[in-house]
């Protein structure tokens, strides 16, 4: 099974269409679906969790949905663990979840307890819940008993990871609903999840592949595949004008970090050639913390922000270069600089911070590629709208840009394409991400063409890759601990998985 690079978005009757399709009434094949499912949430599940499990709870259904859950907790069991299972209207109805729940794993204690005893298990601690109550067949509304039952479950303590879906949501549904820590969503991700209302039911998000020929749709998620073009080994014959010519200009003498994160982040993703243009008086500074880079000092205003008149400077620099980013730590009195690069400038250019204004927006020379990276509140400034996946997608379309919604689910989209990011998380909720971001979307933009991408999947893959590190970054050092440089470590790491 060759892993996809993106996997499409579905509704759960489209995907459950597909699914039954594919299988064609093959035993065999279901059983393999089956348990490429639990060990891809068991992944997940160990992944967060961090540690080997010592109790389980699975809350399952009568269908496969609790028996994806029941072989997802064998897969994360030690010898030592006790799994406890809760069936909330019945054991399983069907052959595949009943061979499911017959599986049994050395030195593992296996339980079940009645439904009505679930409120005991408040006072409990568990490492890991499963929920596996309905699956993407569930039509609302709930019976009473479901209802009841999932409510009791929000009194439930440990690391809640919902399979598939949280039980009560579906195309038709928007809850009440399981509240999860975790959604796995399985072959595909489910439309349902997007869904404004059902955030508070979903918690972060992620999405396994599991070899389901689903077809090519425009509203995609992307996976960890997604960065196998940056996997690919450089040729014999490279030099350093091969893999990325990148001008960044940026910083002001009250937000000097900003531009030192786009430089560092730059370098450290690929790019050959780092030329950064920001305030002279702390250039010498910048020179030593990265010697890699290019530095030009500029004069500044009384603001301390970059002054109009060094145009003439960053002109001499825009030769030979394939990217230039503009806008970290400027400040809002260089926005006159700003719109005077973004007319000159002829290659692709990529906006963030302080140049997304619809004034910098509009003065870009059209016939190169233009990537914006707002997050909720630049992009209300932009474009008078919320963000949302529908509001960015017109934006984009308006305004010929690749559009980057920075958000708990990243989006990528260019006006007709949209990919999600279902990677990174709030660890990235910190100050200076966004300018770690901008420096290697900068950075894989400008190499696109030695890696064989378009401008479009340069950025999809850049955004997957900052995501990427960040879960890497979690996973080796914790949420809390951290810097937001620390990301750049992990870079390396992302492309070895």
């Amino acid at each position: 099974m060759s892993a996809a690079s993106r996997l499409p978005v579905l509704s759960c009757a489209e995907a459950a269409a597909a699914e039954k399709a594919f299988i064609a009434g093959d035993t065999a094949l279901s059983w393999e679906l089956m348990a490429r499912a639990a060990r891809g949430i068991a992944v997940e599940a160990l992944d967060f969790l961090g540690r080997p499990p010592q109790r389980i709870l699975v809350l399952a259904g009568k269908g496969n949905n609790g028996a994806d859950g029941f072989l997802a907790a064998l897969h994360c069991a030690s010898p030592d663990t006790e799994i406890v299972a809760i069936f909330a209207e019945g054991g399983p109805a069907h052959p595949q979840a009943q061979r499911a729940w017959a599986t049994r794993k050395r030195g593992v204690r296996i339980g079940v307890i009645a439904a009505a005893n679930l409120g005991r298990l408040a006072d409990e601690e568990f490492c890991l819940i499963f929920d596996g109550i309905l699956g993407q067949g569930f039509r609302p509304p709930l019976s009473p008993g479901l209802r009841q039952f999932i409510r009791q479950t929000d009194r439930l303590r440990g690391l809640r990871i919902a399979v598939d879906l949280p039980s009560g949501l579906g195309d038709d549904s928007r809850g009440p609903a399981f509240h999860a820590d975790l959604t796995v969503s399985i072959g595909c991700l489910k439309r349902p999840l997007l869904a404004p209302l059902a955030k508070k039911f979903v918690g972060r998000l992620r999405v396994i592949d599991i070899g389901l020929p689903l077809g090519e749709t425009e509203e995609t998620s992307a996976t960890a595949a997604t960065l196998a073009p940056l996997r690919q080994v450089r040729r014999a014959d490279s030099d350093k004008r091969h893999h990325g010519r990148v001008l960044i200009v940026g910083g002001s003498e009250g937000m000097p970090g900003a531009v030192l994160m786009n430089t560092r982040a730059a370098l450290q993703s690929g790019a050959a050639l780092v030329t950064t243009c920001l305030p002279e008086t702390i250039r010498a500074r910048a020179a030593v913390a990265h010697p890699e880079a290019m530095w030009v000092g500029l004069k500044t205003d009384k603001h301390g922000s970059l002054d109009k008149n060094s145009l003439r400077l960053i002109d001499a620099q825009l030769e030979n270069k394939e990217v230039v980013l503009l806008g970290s730590g400027m400040g809002s009195a260089a926005l006159p600089l700003l719109r005077a690069i973004t007319s000159r400038c002829r290659q692709d250019i990529v906006l963030d911070a302080d140049a997304l204004r619809p004034a910098i927006v509009k003065a870009a020379r059209s016939g190169s590629h233009r990537v914006l990276l707002p997050h909720a509140g630049e992009f209300l400034r932009l474009s008078g709208k919320k963000s949302s996946v529908a509001a960015g997608r017109a934006y984009a379309k308006k305004t010929r840009s690749i559009v980057v919604l920075k958000g708990p689910l990243t989006c990528v989209t260019d006006g007709t394409l949209s990919v999600h990011i279902p990677f990174g998380g709030p660890i990235l909720a910190r100050g200076g991400s966004g300018d770690i971001l901008a420096g290697i979307v900068a950075s894989v933009l400008a190499r696109r063409r030695e890696r064989g991408l378009s401008a479009f999947e340069a950025v999809v893959t850049a955004v997957t890759w900052h995501a990427r590190a960040a879960d890497y970054l979690r996973q080796n050092q914790g949420e809390e601990a951290v810097r937001t440089t620390d990301l750049l470590a992990e870079l390396s790491p992302a492309l070895r998985a």
